[in-house]
């Protein structure tokens, strides 16, 4: 809202032009992706890669380091044995113990201290939305809103009422947040649950114990970037109030659900 309609269309076609490339460099099911190649050469040589793929891989050893490896991109290994991701075609098998550790950047490129695989399927499309309102280039009194589903950006001048919507609640038990000029991500492994070797596994893990987060949890971040926000549902899920530290690290807020023990809130916020 707030400017004319062939602007607005101009704006929006920017939007997903900027969505699509970010889909096109850092697809983990893509072979001709960036991530792939890097999944295939970067453990034999240096990779030089996009000024943006190269933003995700530091902001995402960032959130490693500052969640001391809740969040973790090399967690693909896991995620192609429970059948979430394919095997990459024609890359080196991961190597045990390699870790986020291993992944050395710099402004030439990307090298892997040994083999391993990286998945940013936990921050990309968050950054997709960050990216989205970068090419979109909207004047701040513009209303607009990029919802990429589950991670959600927000700017103008009123706010936007967001519903966190938990597995398993009733609709008219369900809170809302009211965002202005903000990003949001939510995220659950309810859905997406299934049986692995006895157990209840979902697309989400704790980096640093490599084991399934507790499919039951429901996770809304409240963030300044959408790829903050993203990025750090996964910490919430697998870590939950555990990791307010990391929540106020980065001025973020987490609002958690877990079955048993219902609402609470972390981070900055609290």
């Amino acid at each position: 809202r707030g400017l004319d309609e062939a602007t607005a269309d101009a704006a929006i076609d920017r939007g997903f032009a900027s969505v699509a490339a970010i889909h096109r460099l850092m697809s983990f099911h893509e072979p001709g992706s960036e991530l792939s190649r890097l999944n295939r050469e970067a453990a034999s040589r240096k990779v030089a890669v996009d000024p943006r793929t190269l933003e995700v891989l530091r902001l995402s050893v960032t959130v490693a380091e500052a969640s001391a490896g809740v969040f973790d991109p090399t967690i693909a290994p896991w995620l192609v044995a429970w059948e979430y991701l394919p095997s990459p075609a024609d890359a080196p098998l991961p190597q045990a113990g390699a870790t986020w550790r291993d992944i050395d950047l710099d402004d030439d490129g990307v090298r892997y201290r040994r083999p391993l695989w990286i998945d940013l399927g936990g921050i990309a499309k968050g950054y997709a939305v960050d990216a989205a309102f970068e090419a979109m280039a909207l004047p701040p009194e513009v209303e607009a809103c990029v919802d990429a589903g589950g991670d959600l950006r927000v700017q103008g001048p009123r706010p936007q009422r967001v519903v966190l919507n938990a597995p398993a609640q009733q609709p008219e038990a369900l809170p809302l947040l009211e965002l202005t000029d903000g990003a949001v991500a939510s995220s659950t492994g309810f859905a997406a649950r299934r049986r692995h070797e006895r157990r209840w596994v979902s697309p989400h893990l704790h980096g640093g114990r490599r084991r399934p987060a507790p499919v039951e949890r429901f996770a809304s971040v409240v963030a300044p970037r959408c790829a903050v926000a993203d990025a750090l549902t996964k910490v919430a899920l697998a870590a939950g109030p555990d990791a307010a530290a990391t929540y106020r690290h980065f001025d973020a807020t987490a609002h958690l659900f877990s079955q048993g023990i219902g609402w609470h809130t972390v981070g900055r916020l609290a």
